[in-house]
């Protein structure tokens, strides 16, 4: 389950249409495994959403597709 502070993040990314499949933490940043329009993706993001907004997490992952 989701902590509440990740929260934003993926209500962000459902509004966009992204489903957010899994999210693993690495040392310098995250992969995101998602799903978007029935196909599945996965974006390395340099850095932690703690430090992004919202609608930055999800223009990243908008941009791996």
């Amino acid at each position: 389950m989701a902590l509440r502070k990740y929260q934003q993040y993926k209500e962000a990314a459902l509004r966009a249409g992204i489903k957010i499949l899994d999210i693993y933490r690495g040392k310098e940043g995250e992969v995101v495994r998602f799903m978007f329009r029935g196909k599945v993706y996965v974006a390395d993001i340099k850095g932690f959403r703690e430090g992004m907004k919202p609608e930055e997490f999800v223009s990243l992952l908008k941009k791996a597709v």
